[in-house]
């Protein structure tokens, strides 16, 4: 494999400092914001313009009825504009890169102008069964496909297989760090670290049930699980394999995604009942584990 230069984009490197949970503490969660009446909203992107963008896949998750479509919306939760990018299938994950969007559309990335909406190209990943979380790693496209425990790569509009492992079945959330790419997976509900030039896979915990997306904050990680829970984990603990549940909404009916996570705030989309909510994460109480 070619040599793997860490570049990491459309992160925020947030000093934390303020924020860390200690020992034996888990995040408290404010709600700040909610905003309904979206259609199966799936992921949610800073737009780099101080709001934020959220991809509706409005119908089921491989329907491919052309009705999905971008909303955005402003960063205290309002509709700026509903369909800003239309004539998506069902669109997942977004990644940016180079004034450029770049979403995941079943099995094509689609490339969108980020100033206008404009869809620019369709890139068909073949082989594709299930695409969802994407991020952009030195300047590459990286595509979760959840379906084939595969990770594809877009350079340059050149489709490529960066990383294929039976570990990586129902590979879904995928998080950037400095030395390390984060997969999360919801057939074994592994955390999961690539590193390397040589890609080599390490887990670094399992167990937590159909793991979604994941996002850092509070010296820790966020973990959505479908349908409808949030967990946190921090890492290198006294025992590192403990996660303390945040929310617990399967009954309730309100489902976790994807989430973002910036500085001290997490927003989250909920396919159902079509809502995104933005919440302050602050610490103080013990966690209490259950893994």
């Amino acid at each position: 494999m070619a040599d793997w230069a860490w570049k990491p984009e459309g992160m925020m490197f947030v000093s934390l400092a303020a924020s860390l949970c200690l020992a034996g503490q888990t995040p408290q969660m404010t709600e700040l914001w909610r905003l309904d009446g979206l259609d199966s909203p799936e992921s949610i992107i800073a737009d780099g313009a101080g709001g934020y963008i959220v991809s509706n896949i409005n119908g089921e998750a491989t329907e491919r009825n052309w009705r999905g479509y971008l909303a955005r919306i402003s960063a205290d939760g309002e509709l700026v504009e509903r369909h800003w990018a239309t004539s998506l299938r069902a669109p997942k994950g977004m990644a940016i890169h180079e004034g450029r969007l770049f979403v995941s559309d079943i099995d094509h990335v689609v490339e969108i102008e980020l100033a206008t909406g404009t869809l620019l190209s369709r890139h068909y990943l073949e082989g594709a069964g299930f695409l969802n979380d994407l991020v952009v790693l030195d300047g590459v496209v990286l595509a979760a496909d959840s379906a084939n425990s595969r990770i594809y790569a877009l350079s340059d509009g050149v489709v490529s297989v960066w990383l294929e492992d039976e570990q990586l079945a129902g590979v879904n959330g995928l998080l950037v760090e400095e030395n390390r790419l984060l997969v999360t997976t919801m057939s074994a509900g592994d955390i999961l670290a690539v590193t390397g030039p040589d890609r080599t896979i390490s887990r670094l915990l399992t167990g937590l049930e159909n793991a979604d997306g994941i996002g850092a904050i509070a010296g820790g990680y966020l973990i959505s699980q479908w349908p409808g829970r949030l967990s946190y984990w921090a890492e290198n603990t006294t025992r590192s394999n403990d996660t303390a549940l945040i929310f617990d909404e399967v009954e309730a009916g309100i489902y976790m995604n994807d989430l973002l996570t910036e500085g001290e705030r997490v927003l989250i989309p909920h396919w159902q009942p079509g809502e995104v909510s933005a919440w302050q994460v602050s610490c103080g109480r013990d966690a209490s584990t259950d893994h």
